[in-house]
């Protein structure tokens, strides 16, 4: 790629393989509204790294994501060191959605395909945050993987692998809500310690735990409604194991943003969020971004204004529920 190319990345399979048969269509829109773009597509997990890093490196001037939230990540992981310090600061990453959640454009407001490709063309770059989780893969090891939408651990990792096993032509909301009902009948909680911004630790028997840089997750549950990605702060909530009834109400309020206003949900504000199991033998699952690469003990911190996106809806969330008090 010549220096100030524009790649864009496809994956096929995302949206259950139905991107696959728009591609050829995708490839047309793109080229006719930016003639040097490049496009290659991805052939497995991990290969949307690769493609973003060497092109990065060749000098591209924007790397452009056509996939869901995963393939989002994995494109923003080509951008970032071992450390998650964005190595292409002068680069810009854009979004085109064509996955199954679709969460992190959600927030920013629904857009037409052509008013996402007119942003892609003609638009300006916003600085936007992103998060870095430092946690355990599952080999055991310590990994470090950036996340643009949310990270969350508890029942929301049960959930991820209810979905990826999941019937995906069921739409994506249908999809995740019954993951998210199986994963609720199916989960333990268990004891974890969460440290904000270096403070003391919350010890609960923890159901989810929650850090966000957006404000959906799960195919269009309004997870984080006070989120913005340009604050630079993570919004974070957590709410203790209880009752299945107890959850199934929450999970009915999380559509509405309802939820944050529950007394057994603590939401809150930070830059740096540390949890971990109080048995170390405790397996507690993350989600990042809608995939499931580990395990708790984990660290997540935010990387404040560090990357340019470019992205239909910005600069800034379409909608918030409200200031604080």
């Amino acid at each position: 790629m010549h220096p100030g190319g524009v790649l864009a990345i496809v994956n096929p399979a995302s949206s259950s393989g139905r991107t696959l048969r728009r591609v050829p269509a995708l490839q047309r829109a793109l080229a006719s509204r930016i003639p040097e773009i490049q496009i290659r597509s991805t052939e497995g997990p991990g290969h949307a790294t690769l493609l973003a890093r060497r092109a990065l490196e060749a000098g591209a001037r924007l790397v452009v994501s056509v996939g869901g939230d995963g393939t989002n990540s994995e494109v923003l992981a080509g951008f970032v060191d071992g450390q998650g310090r964005n190595r292409f600061p002068d680069a810009e990453l854009g979004l085109l959605h064509a996955g199954t959640g679709g969460d992190f454009l959600r927030h920013l407001g629904r857009r037409s395909a052509d008013q996402a490709i007119d942003a892609l063309a003609a638009g300006a770059a916003t600085s936007v945050d992103y998060g870095v989780a430092t946690y355990v893969d599952d080999d055991g090891r310590t990994a470090v993987r950036p996340f643009l939408n949310v990270a969350s651990a508890g029942v929301s990792g049960l959930v991820d692998y209810h979905v990826r096993r999941s019937n995906r032509w069921l739409g994506p909301t249908a999809t995740y809500l019954l993951g998210s009902v199986r994963g609720i009948v199916e989960f333990r909680a268990k004891p974890v310690a969460i440290a904000i911004d270096g403070g003391a630790p919350v010890e609960l028997s923890m159901a989810l735990g929650v850090v966000a840089n957006g404000q959906y997750f799960g195919g269009g549950m309004w997870v984080a409604p006070r989120g913005r990605c340009d604050d630079g702060v993570f919004e974070i909530l957590h709410t203790p194991g209880g009752s299945r009834a107890g959850l199934l109400s929450l999970l009915a309020q999380v559509f509405r943003g309802r939820h944050v206003d529950a007394a057994t949900v603590t939401s809150t504000r930070g830059r740096v969020v540390e949890m971990r199991p109080l048995d170390p033998d405790d397996v507690v699952l993350l989600d990042l971004d809608g995939e499931q690469p580990g395990r708790l003990p984990a660290r997540f911190h935010i990387e404040a204004g560090a990357l340019r996106l470019r992205a239909a809806g910005l600069p800034g969330p379409a909608r918030t529920l409200g200031a604080r008090g």
